[in-house]
């Protein structure tokens, strides 16, 4: 060195031992070894096939062999709602739509709801000529299905057919309110107009709700058939116009606010 003073240096290390290392390799494991162990994605799908596994076997031993899913068949797995989804939607007129009846072999049987048409092909003991329901086949007799009447009310329209849910002391009130409201228009006197317009909210209010029980009968039908084991839905039917038609009255069945059965009550059984 120039000013001949030596630096201090640090020694070296020593050459590490092979022990050393296994020493430092173990007390790396033990490291890990601590650690808290997660469930994998892998881990997860193992335990969830096996438990599928045991299912699949105690189904098939329980069953005699005859399924090995407890006898359930998902909706997806029956041909008739694959061929559905996989079938264009038809659009008929309500003269095509009384061409399937089932009288032609060759054309498949379709009943129509509120517009919606559903093929019951699979039960043509029902609904094929002769059946019990046959006269349902063809035609969209939405009235029908809810009020019960089978010879008059084979038809789509809906008009007036909540008065059927207007009974008892409601039907009792709404004559009265009826009444009175025509008695007085007639004295056309200014300081009524306002008890005119409360009375006409009041029958209103009483026709919106039978009108959701319509629609709740509706619904019902709708839903009966389209998720139906044995039947599918097709299609629309278009319907004319009824705006220049009279609303057609209840038939003698329900009478006015009598329920001469429960609503909707065919088809039923277990044949369906």
């Amino acid at each position: 060195m120039s000013d001949g003073v030596p630096r201090n240096r640090k020694p070296p290390l020593p050459p590490a031992s092979p022990g050393s290392k296994k020493s430092s390799k173990k007390s790396a494991d033990d490291d890990d070894e601590s650690l808290p162990r997660t469930i994998s994605f892998v881990d997860l799908l193992r335990v969830l096939s096996g438990l599928l596994v045991l299912s699949c076997v105690f189904s098939w031993l329980i069953t005699d062999g005859s399924s090995l899913t407890w006898n359930y068949r998902p909706r997806i797995s029956r041909w008739r709602t694959l061929k559905s989804i996989f079938q264009p939607s038809v659009l008929l007129t309500e003269h095509e739509l009384s061409a399937y009846t089932g009288a032609d072999a060759g054309q498949p049987i379709y009943v129509a709801v509120n517009g919606s048409v559903f093929d019951v092909s699979a039960n043509p003991g029902m609904y094929g000529p002769g059946g019990g329901y046959s006269f349902f086949a063809g035609r969209d007799a939405a009235r029908a299905f809810v009020s019960g009447c089978f010879d008059t009310d084979l038809t789509h329209d809906l008009r007036g057919l909540e008065e059927m849910y207007i009974t008892g002391t409601a039907r009792v009130e709404d004559d009265a309110e009826a009444a009175e409201i025509e008695t007085l228009v007639t004295e056309g006197r200014q300081e009524t107009q306002g008890r005119v317009r409360w009375l006409r909210k009041r029958r209103e209010k009483r026709r919106q709700e039978a009108l959701l029980k319509v629609k709740k009968q509706i619904d019902h039908w709708d839903n009966f058939f389209r998720f139906h084991d044995k039947y599918f839905y097709v299609g629309q039917v278009l319907h004319e116009s009824l705006e220049d038609m009279p609303v057609r009255e209840l038939c003698k069945k329900q009478g006015k606010g009598k329920r001469g059965g429960k609503a909707g009550k065919a088809p039923s059984g277990g044949s369906r």
